[in-house]
Order: C-alpha cells, then sequence, then structure tokens
C-alpha cells in the first residue's frame, strides 16, 4: 500500500492538484481494465507526474487512451501503463501487486518485462524518479 504523502512528494516534484476519489472511480467504472490501487493513490496526491529526468507518469484522464492506443489489454492483459520514461519504454504495474515494471512500448510482452522497482515509494523517493534508464 502506498504510504507517500502530498509533502514528501512535493518536496521533490512539482505536483499536480489531485483527484478526488468520485473521479477515480467514475474512470475505473468507464475502463476495462482495473487502476492498480497503488497508482489510484498518487492520484490523489497528484493527477500526473513528471521528473527533472525521463520519468513521466500519466494524468487519469490520459491512462484509458494510453492503454487503448497500445493495446496494452490484448498483450499484458493483468497490466496497465502508468506512464512512460519519455524515449519509448511504458512504465506498468499490475492491479494485485505493487511492482513498478518497464518494457519497451513496441514489444509488450511478458517476458520482456524488466523490474523497475518493487512500488511507487521506491521509484519516486528511492530512485528519485530515475528510470532504468536513468540509473
Amino acid at each position: 500500500m502506498l504510504t507517500i504523502d502530498r509533502a514528501r512528494l512535493s518536496a521533490r516534484y512539482a505536483l499536480n492538484p489531485g483527484c478526488d476519489a468520485q473521479a477515480i472511480a467514475a474512470m475505473q467504472a468507464r475502463l476495462a481494465f482495473r487502476l492498480p490501487p497503488d497508482y489510484a493513490a498518487l492520484l490523489r496526491l497528484s493527477d500526473g507526474l513528471s521528473t527533472q529526468g525521463c520519468l513521466m507518469l500519466l494524468a487519469l484522464d490520459a491512462i484509458g487512451p494510453r492503454n487503448a492506443d497500445y493495446e496494452v489489454q490484448i498483450y499484458l492483459p493483468d497490466y496497465a501503463m502508468i506512464g512512460d520514461d519519455s524515449g519509448g519504454r511504458a512504465l506498468l504495474m499490475r492491479a494485485d501487486a505493487p511492482t513498478v515494471y518497464e518494457v519497451g512500448m513496441g514489444s509488450l510482452e511478458e517476458d520482456e518485462l524488466a523490474v523497475s522497482a518493487r512500488s511507487l515509494e521506491q521509484l519516486l523517493l528511492e530512485f528519485g524518479g530515475r528510470t532504468l534508464g536513468e540509473r
């Protein structure tokens, strides 16, 4: 479960206003996949997030279109794309686990997934929002 609070995030990143629970629930009802709970919790703190480096985490209204455009649920049905590294690698999470994965957007196959972080908290705080290509 995500334990980051807005103050800890805002000390490192420029945050957007967070989403309210009703907006997240309404989007979840329209999506063909489950949002990872930790990502939904992050959306309540900041609706999307980008770093000084390459990390870009999707805003609530971009999650559905991005997953549809890349047909994520066809190739990786248990995953949701939550962002990218601004260089052709997607960041994904499963709805049933906190792990963040990276994979090339042109090769959405489970055996191509690389663990980016054990959790969003590790990615954002311990790794400073740096993706695998930046570490």
